[in-house]
């Protein structure tokens, strides 16, 4: 998702802002805005001189990524705690059936939530795809000791290039990426988005489409094709905060015989970016609904799934070097 820049006044939260968030606008193929945010540091901001050439050389050529930060390798190293790693559930029976017909089933410890401290690998290789495109390769693995059933391997491959059209930039991006679960080959997925700016400000809305062809190895009853279609809009307040939202729809076609059909429904987020000292703080909401469009076992569950999902999220980070930054992250 879309991050803010310019949350802090110090010189060296601001240079790894403008490396975080103005080149990625750059890499997005949004000129203006990066443009915009360099126009604001250099005249509210009064940068030392060391930040003050590198804005220079971005503007003068004409906002091009330096090959040294488009050709290098990212790691990244996280421990936590999750109170619910299998995604179960509290409740010890569910009902079959209905009126007359009904039949109460006692649920067992497989479906309840099983927690589990986590460590987090990841690295990354980003380098340049022909004269303005990006292409990464990026490897991820969760390990969850007390459910090792559930450890996660993930591999992508990514690359992305910038457009005009309309007279307005974009940017369109194609990800083939393999998951594993508990060591076996769990998930194929292959994804194309789109992002363009609706309109030519500098904090413009943005309209977003991805879709994403999911192929389960153990499960082909879940494959699927996702699609999700909505707009974004980032705002920022003054230098030290700012406000970001966005809705999308979500249509989700069943490949094959899955329980319920396909799927429609609604994304809603809304947060914040704050800057306080050498911190970024970001809070964010995020609700998902959806609902499938047949019941779920005619004749044994005769009821259309309804997925309610509300999710509040904190994130701090703040950097220790100009390459590197602690994040802070918690959910419920």
């Amino acid at each position: 998702l879309p991050e803010f820049g310019l949350v802090s006044a110090d010189a060296e939260h601001i240079e790894g802002e403008i490396l975080d968030v103005a080149l990625d606008a750059c890499r997005r193929g949004e000129v203006r805005r990066a443009m915009a945010l360099f126009k604001a540091i250099r005249e509210q901001l009064d940068p030392p001189q060391r930040l003050l050439d590198v804005i220079i050389g971005y503007e003068r050529s004409g906002c091009l990524v330096p090959d040294r930060l488009l050709d290098s390798w990212g790691m990244q190293l996280g421990v936590g705690w999750d109170s619910n790693v299998s995604q179960g559930i509290s409740a010890r029976s569910m009902t079959l059936g209905s009126g007359l017909n009904a039949v109460e089933l006692e649920l067992g410890d497989v479906y309840q939530p099983k927690p589990s401290a986590y460590s987090v690998l990841g690295m990354d290789r980003r380098f340049k795809l022909g004269t303005h495109g990006i292409a990464q390769v990026a490897f991820q693995h969760r390990d969850n000791p007390s459910v090792p059933a559930l450890d996660v391997t993930n591999l992508a491959a990514t690359a992305a290039f910038p457009f005009i059209w309309g007279g307005r930039p974009g940017r369109v991006q194609a990800e083939v990426s393999q998951a594993w679960l508990g060591g076996s080959h769990y998930q194929q997925a292959t994804s194309a988005v789109v992002q363009w700016l609706l309109n030519g400000g500098t904090q413009p809305w943005i309209f977003n489409f991805a879709t994403t062809r999911s192929t389960y190895f153990a499960q082909p009853s879940q494959d699927a094709q996702q699609t999700e279609v909505g707009i974004w809009r980032e705002k920022q307040i003054d230098p030290t905060w700012g406000v970001f939202g966005g809705v999308s729809a979500h249509f989700d076609q069943a490949r094959n015989l899955r329980p319920g059909g396909s799927r429609s429904g609604w994304h809603y987020q809304l947060g914040a970016t704050v800057g306080w000292s050498e911190w970024k703080i970001q809070p964010r909401l995020s609700v998902l609904r959806w609902h499938s469009s047949d019941v779920f076992s005619p004749g044994l569950i005769d009821v259309v799934r309804m997925h309610n999902l509300t999710q509040l999220a904190l994130q701090m980070s703040r950097p220790v070097s100009q390459d590197q930054k602690v994040v802070i992250d918690w959910r419920i």
